[in-house]
């Protein structure tokens, strides 16, 4: 009895979750969830106006060629997200491990390999219901909702510098990642009813690639990147779903270098998210983005006889998932600092992100994220 009458709440429980997650999630995690921007900590400590001037940031594979020794990189980003609504504030936190890369010199070229959150669906929604079981009784529940994914990717680089003004990259790129959507209803009266648990795994499949360029003067530097998305497909069980497109990506960075070992740097990049749209179901709406920032990377003080580069920036961006019907856009203000240490053979990048995302309902979504970075030449 008490299995067949939760299988028979299953169903309403469906439609009660997705009218009231709509109307609790963050504006951030719609649709295939949140852009990371694929930025290194030291890159999201300018607000991202370096990126494609940066090394360590995976978007122009020109930027490796920079690299001079082996290298590995790994950073972590915990953000602290607050949603304000009607309803009262959520506060949720998570922790994103959005870059991961290793490169080598070989000869004339540098290669490099390494993975990178593309769009990361991390999140959990928990809300009380009561259900009927007839016409004169009703049940209390407690109904909670987790999404835990990601859509990853997977780069192989390779760049050389062909003069001393000139780098130039080019990029192929597996697009991997899945999303575990777990439905639970527990009921106050355990002893009457048992817990029912729905799960379902998606996966995603495609590939792209990419080049570019970086140009060197005594006074700028410029960097400028594209990537082609190729095919990528949405699969449960092996069973594939549907068909879309990875979306296109074009960057470009400039930054003034006159200041001895600093930089001040403005980037526009453009995503075309639409193209993930036929991957989506109904009310499913991604729109393309522009991205723009402002940032400076600058020489501080030396502390312990090594040189702290101290960092700031502003960013604004469009996010690629409506919400509501509704453009999401942020507005980021960073600062960061970074500096080498065990000999100048380790390098450690702190970013401070503050983010606030808006669309046109009554919903406001603020977030701290830090972004720590850590470089090593073995």
């Amino acid at each position: 009895m008490t299995r067949s009458i939760s299988a028979g709440l299953a169903f309403g429980l469906a439609a009660t979750l997705a009218s009231v997650a709509s109307g609790q999630a963050a504006l951030s995690t719609q649709g295939f969830g949140f852009p990371t921007g694929q930025l290194s900590s030291r890159a999201w400590g300018t607000g991202g106006s370096i990126a494609e001037i940066d090394p360590l940031s995976p978007v122009n594979p020109a930027t490796i060629s920079m690299i001079g020794t082996r290298l590995i990189n790994f950073q972590i980003e915990p953000e602290y997200r607050s949603v304000s609504s009607s309803g009262g504030i959520d506060r949720t936190t998570t922790a994103r491990y959005p870059v991961v890369f290793g490169a080598i010199p070989i000869k004339s070229w540098v290669l490099g390999l390494g993975a990178s959150t593309l769009l990361d669906r991390t999140s959990t929604t928990i809300f009380p219901s009561t259900e009927p079981i007839n016409s004169s009784e009703r049940v209390e529940t407690t109904n909670r909702e987790r999404v835990d994914g990601a859509m990853d990717d997977v780069r192989i680089a390779g760049a050389w510098i062909p003069t001393n003004w000139l780098r130039v990259g080019i990029g192929v790129h597996g697009i991997v990642g899945h999303n575990l959507i777990a439905t639970t209803q527990s009921f106050t009266d355990s002893s009457q009813f048992a817990t029912f648990t729905e799960e379902r795994l998606f996966g995603f499949t495609g590939f792209a690639a990419s080049a570019g360029v970086e140009l060197v003067s005594k006074l700028f530097m410029g960097g400028v990147s594209y990537r082609q998305g190729g095919n990528v497909q949405m699969s449960s069980n092996d069973t594939v779903i549907t068909k879309s497109k990875v979306p296109n990506h074009f960057g470009a960075s400039l930054a003034y270098t006159g200041i001895t070992n600093s930089s001040i740097a403005v980037r526009v990049a453009h995503d075309n998210w639409s193209a993930l749209g036929p991957l989506g179901g109904p009310g499913f709406t991604a729109v393309n983005g522009w991205d723009s920032s402002v940032g400076a990377d600058m020489a501080g003080p030396r502390m312990l006889g090594r040189t702290v580069f101290l960092r700031g920036g502003f960013r604004y961006r469009t996010l690629p998932f409506q919400a509501d019907s509704n453009t999401v856009t942020e507005k980021s203000f960073t600062a960061g600092f970074g500096t080498t240490f065990a000999n100048q053979r380790a390098l450690a990048d702190v970013a401070l992100i503050h983010a606030i995302r808006t669309a046109d309902v009554p919903v406001t979504e603020r977030a701290w994220t830090i972004s720590i970075g850590l470089s090593i030449r073995p």
